[in-house]
C-alpha cells in the first residue's frame, strides 16, 4: 500500500517532534508507531469518504421520501463510513456475526436477510456489485430502507419527504435480523432505529464524515413505553416470555439509590455488573458449565451493537459474549451470566469473560472515548470482583494479525490466544496503552491534564453550579483539566466548593463535575491521584 501524500507530512511532522522533544519526554516505538499507523489509516479513510456524500445526495434524488440525513446516519451506525469487504475465505463458524458489505453494512444471508440480493434486485444491479461498488452499496440500502417505508404507510403511503421521527418503524423493518418477531427481536430492531435517529439527531463531523444534527423529537418516533425502554439505565428481560420492561426498583438500585435482596430466579435476575442492562442470549447459544472468570477477553463485533444483540438471541448462532458495549454512548448489555460459559473465544471459554465493543478492527476512528471508558469500568469490575490482576493486562502494541502472547497476560485480545488464528479483533488501532492506564489509575497524563479517581457517576453542568445539566461522567479513572470555586455541593457532613473542568463520557467536552465525586479527598480539596493540587482554571 502506498502512503498517502497527507499522511506522509503527518507522519514526518510526528517525526519531528520526537525528536525536538527531551529524551525523557520522548514516547515509546511502539507509541510513535501506533499513532503513525492510526493517523495514515485516518486520512486514506478520509479520502475514501470524499465520494460519499455525492451518492447519498443521487441516492435521496431516486428515493425522495427519504428525509436527508437518515442513510449517512445509518451508514454510521453499522459502519463508521468504511466501504467493509469480509475475507470470504473465512469460516464464518469463526465470525461473531453474519458478514456484511459495504458502506451501509448490507448482510447477504448467513443467518440475517439478503439485504445485498433484495437490494440488488430493486436498483437492477447485481449482488456483487452491491458488494463491490459503494454508491450501488448506498443505492440498495435507499431502495430496502424506501420498501420498508411503503410497507409501514400500507396503503396510505404519501408523497411527501417522510418526517426522520416518521422513520421508526421503517427502520426496524429494515434491520434485517431475520423473521423471528418475539419481543427480544423486536426489541434489537427498536435498538437499531433508536441508534440511527440518536445519531441523526447528535449529528457527526469528524474524519470526513459529516452529519448535520437535526433536532427531532423522539417522543414521536416511539411510544412512551419503548422509548423508556430504550433510555432505561436498567431493564427485566424475561427469557421465558420475551418481555422486556422498565424495572424502576431496579433502576433505583443501579443509581445507588436502594439496595434489593437478591433474586432467585436466573432468567429475571438482573446482571453482574450494575451499570448493564440485562437481555440474555438464546439459551442455544452459551453453557450453562462453570466458568472459572479468571481471564477478560476483548472482541469487535464486526457489526452493530443492535445487530450483535440480535444474532446472539437467535438459536442458529451458536456463538455468544458475556457482555456488549455501544459505541455512541458507552450504553453495556449483557447477555450471558459471569458463571456461565459464553461460546465466544473457543477452548478458553471455560475460565474467560468475553466483552464484545461495537464496530469493526480494521476501522482506525472505531474507539470512542465513551466505549473505551465504559469497557475499562467494566474490565475493573471484573478485576475486583473476580480477584483478574488487572496489572496483567497488555500493555504493548495492538495487532491487525493472529499474535499469540502468554498466558500471564489474563487482560487481552481475541487475536491474542492460541486456537484463535483466525482472529485478530479488537485490532491494530486499540489503544492498549491508554487502556492499560485506564485500568491501572495512574500513568503520567498529557501536559494540562491531571488524573483523577470518581467513586459514582456525576452529573456534568456548563458552569460550576447545578444549573444546566449536560451529560454523565462515570464512576471510574478521568482526566480533568483544573479547578474553579463554585456552588456548594453537600451530602450529610461531605462537601466540597470545588468543581473540576473535564470532557464528558456522555455530553460535551469542557464541562464541569463537583470535586464532591472525588474517591480519595475530603472536603474542599481538589487533588489528583498523585496527591498534588489540581491548579485553578
Amino acid at each position: 500500500m502506498h502512503l498517502h501524500p497527507l499522511a506522509a507530512v503527518i507522519g514526518g511532522a510526528l517525526c519531528l517532534a520526537v525528536g525536538a522533544a527531551g529524551a525523557a519526554e520522548r514516547p515509546s516505538l511502539d507509541s510513535l508507531r501506533f499513532e503513525f499507523d492510526r493517523t495514515q489509516a485516518l486520512v486514506l479513510a478520509q479520502a475514501q469518504r470524499a465520494a460519499y456524500p455525492a451518492y447519498f445526495r443521487r441516492a435521496y434524488a431516486r428515493y425522495p421520501n427519504l428525509p436527508a440525513g437518515t442513510l449517512e446516519a445509518m451508514a454510521y451506525a453499522e459502519t463508521g463510513w468504511n466501504h467493509v469487504r469480509p475475507d470470504p475465505a473465512q469460516d464464518p463458524h469463526d465470525l461473531h456475526m453474519p458478514r456484511s458489505y459495504g458502506v451501509m453494512g448490507l448482510y447477504h444471508g448467513g443467518g440475517f436477510a439478503d439485504q445485498v440480493g433484495e437490494g440488488a434486485r430493486l436498483i437492477g444491479r447485481t449482488a456483487q456489485q452491491v458488494i463491490d461498488d459503494p454508491e450501488s452499496n448506498i443505492l440498495a440500502a435507499a431502495a430496502l430502507l424506501d420498501r420498508a417505508l411503503a410497507a409501514s404507510q400500507g396503503g396510505t403511503r404519501s408523497r411527501a419527504v417522510a418526517r426522520s421521527e416518521d422513520l421508526a418503524p421503517a427502520l426496524a423493518r429494515y434491520a434485517g435480523y431475520g423473521a423471528s418477531d418475539g419481543g427480544l427481536a423486536a426489541y434489537a430492531r427498536q435498538s437499531f432505529a433508536f441508534g440511527v435517529l440518536d445519531t441523526l439527531q447528535r449529528g457527526v463531523d469528524a474524519q470526513g464524515v459529516r452529519i448535520v444534527p437535526q433536532a427531532l423529537q423522539l417522543e414521536r418516533a416511539f411510544a412512551p413505553e419503548q422509548l423508556r425502554k430504550l433510555r432505561a439505565p436498567a431493564l427485566r428481560v424475561d427469557a421465558a416470555d420475551g418481555s422486556v420492561r422498565v424495572d424502576d426498583a431496579f433502576a433505583r438500585e443501579v443509581a445507588g439509590e436502594v439496595r434489593l435482596a437478591p433474586a432467585g430466579d436466573v432468567s429475571t435476575k438482573a446482571v453482574d455488573f450494575g451499570e448493564a442492562i440485562w437481555n440474555p442470549a438464546s439459551s442455544s447459544n452459551y453453557s450453562t458449565a462453570g466458568n472459572a472468570m479468571s481471564a477478560v477477553i476483548l472482541h469487535t463485533m464486526e457489526g452493530s451493537y443492535a445487530g450483535s444483540i440480535a444474532w446472539f438471541q437467535n438459536p442458529s448462532a451458536q456463538v455468544s459474549a458475556h457482555y456488549l458495549i455501544r459505541k455512541s454512548d458507552g450504553q453495556i448489555t449483557q447477555m450471558v451470566r459471569e458463571h456461565h460459559q459464553a461460546w465466544h473465544a473457543k477452548y478458553h471459554n471455560n475460565y474467560t469473560v468475553g466483552i464484545e465493543h461495537d464496530g469493526r478492527a480494521a476501522d482506525a476512528g472505531n474507539w470512542s472515548s465513551a466505549m473505551l471508558n465504559a469497557s475499562a469500568r467494566l474490565t475493573k469490575s471484573l478485576c475486583a470482583r473476580r480477584g483478574i490482576d488487572c496489572r496483567t493486562a497488555w500493555n504493548g502494541p495492538g495487532y491487525d494479525t493472529w499474535h499469540l502472547v502468554p498466558d500471564s497476560v489474563r487482560i487481552k485480545g481475541h487475536g491474542m490466544l492460541s486456537q484463535n488464528q483466525n482472529r485478530y479483533d479488537p485490532g491494530k488501532y486499540f489503544p492498549w496503552t491508554n487502556y492499560y492506564t485506564l485500568l491501572n489509575g495512574g500513568g503520567t497524563p498529557s501536559p494540562g491534564k491531571y488524573w483523577v479517581d470518581t467513586f459514582a457517576d456525576a452529573t456534568g453542568y456548563k458552569w460550576p453550579s447545578t444549573l444546566t445539566p449536560l451529560g454523565t461522567l462515570y464512576k471510574g479513572t478521568h482526566y480533568v483539566y483544573c479547578k474553579a470555586w463554585g456552588q456548594e455541593v453537600r451530602v450529610g457532613d461531605s462537601y466540597n466548593h470545588y468543581w473540576l473542568k473535564t470532557d464528558l463520557d456522555v455530553g460535551p467536552a469542557g464541562a464541569w463535575v463537583s470535586a464532591y465525586y472525588l474517591s480519595r479527598w475530603g472536603n474542599d480539596e481538589a487533588r489528583d491521584n498523585s496527591g498534588a493540587v489540581i491548579p485553578d482554571c
